[in-house]
């Protein structure tokens, strides 16, 4: 009882955000330095890697490191500034009754395994200063329960503790919402940046989370994900799907054309709580890419260009052998979850 009582006044006061520890994801220094070493050698190297130049934005899985820790990696090395804007999915909205709203956090730091993350409170406090009320909600308990983003913290805290962050939820919003939002986010931080004298890729970057489809006909809460059948033939079609979905989309300059067709790919536009394709980043990387297609504008810069660094699938990527980590989902032909790694940088 007593601990129930702390925990809810830590949540109200903006102290820590306790960290889930849940059993697939690294929650102490030994984990977590097995995960990059692990994830770092499954990578084969990368011959662009030294054309890339700074990266601006970024698309990441949030699954296990268990079993997503390879396609974290190429893009969580590339992870150099010392402010983190974390755009998360908010896949608990529809219990929350919460949409066309950017979530903010209240936290002044976020545990992780190797101590506290700290998170960038003046920069925060610019960025909801310059938004309308009725486009944000600072939820710490909304934050608390969501893991989208606390999945990020490990490998940020891994390559280095003084970073800070921003974090922020999406919730469902149709294609005007995102855009208008992301206008005015946009505006937000490339005011700040000015003022600051911030580069973009050097000072601070955009982390976008999401796991691309979840697949199978089995342990989805009595849902059937498999369009194309649970066996191997399924794999290679829902492979084939989101690959068209990513080159079609995500790769090449970031246009508004594009991410207002990736939305209406994942989601159905008559039902924004339908799925179409079972991405759950299916408003974050819209809106996360839009966000950086305007701060582009506001900065008088040309828009960022995607290139694709890793596509996996847990079914065949196996678990990771680090002691003490174990998957929390099956990883089988009945069930897995497809993993994108994506950067934006300057053309």
């Amino acid at each position: 009882m007593l601990i129930s009582i702390l925990l809810a006044l830590q949540l109200q006061s903006g102290g820590d955000r306790p960290f889930r520890a849940d059993q697939g994801y690294a929650s102490d220094k030994h984990q977590i330095y097995s995960v990059v070493e692990l994830s770092r050698s499954a990578n084969a190297p990368d011959p662009a890697k030294a054309s890339y130049g700074p990266m601006l934005a970024a698309v990441c899985p949030h699954d296990d490191h268990a079993l997503a820790g390879p396609v974290y990696f190429p893009v969580m090395e590339k992870v150099k500034a010392k402010h983190l804007i974390l755009f998360g999915v908010a896949h608990k909205a529809w219990k929350w009754n919460v949409r066309d709203v950017l979530i903010f956090d209240d936290f002044q730091s976020w545990q992780g395994p190797l101590g506290s993350l700290g998170v960038d409170t003046g920069l925060r406090r610019m960025l909801l200063k310059a938004l309308p009320a009725a486009d944000v909600l600072v939820s710490n308990a909304h934050h608390a329960e969501e893991h989208s983003l606390e999945a990020f913290v490990p490998f940020i805290q891994f390559y280095d503790l003084d970073a800070e962050i921003v974090p922020i939820l999406v919730p469902s919003m149709d294609w005007e919402r995102m855009g208008a939002l992301a206008s005015k986010l946009a505006d937000a931080l490339a005011a700040v940046a000015k003022q600051k004298g911030w580069e973009w890729g050097k000072d601070y970057q955009i982390l976008i989370s999401n796991d691309s489809t979840h697949y199978g006909d089995q342990g989805w809460d009595g849902k059937n994900y498999a369009p194309f059948g649970s066996g191997i033939q399924g794999l290679v079609l829902a492979k084939d799907q989101d690959k068209g979905l990513i080159g079609q989309y995500l790769t090449g300059p970031i246009t508004a054309a594009k991410l207002k067709g990736l939305l209406y790919s994942l989601v159905d536009a008559g039902d924004l709580q339908k799925y179409r394709i079972t991405w759950c980043g299916r408003f974050a990387v819209p809106f996360g890419l839009e966000f950086s297609r305007r701060l582009a504008g506001a900065l008088g810069r040309r828009v960022p260009d995607g290139r694709l660094f890793a596509y996996g699938t847990s079914v065949e990527l196996g678990q990771l052998d680090v002691q003490g980590l174990n998957p929390t989902a099956p990883a089988n032909l009945h069930h897995w979850v497809a993993y994108t790694a994506m950067g934006w940088f300057a053309p």
